[in-house]
């Protein structure tokens, strides 16, 4: 994990993402899309993100997309 953290550091990816933010993932493989989730937690290059309706679900950062307002 520490590994992970420092490349994300270093590669200055997704530093956008942040606690209480709005997130959007985007479509993996089965095509599954999800919008307007918050940003409970980020450990690492791992984010615990609540969804509507109340889901909440562990994503990669690399799979987030922040919304802006």
């Amino acid at each position: 994990m520490i590994i992970s953290s420092l490349f994300a550091f270093f590669a200055g990816k997704n530093s956008d993402i942040v606690v209480n933010g709005r997130v959007n993932r985007m479509a993996d493989l089965a095509g599954s899309e999800r919008t307007d989730g918050r940003v409970l937690k980020i450990d690492g290059d791992r984010a615990r993100v609540c969804w509507p309706k109340g889901e909440k679900t562990e994503e990669s950062l690399s799979s987030l997309v922040s919304i802006v307002e």
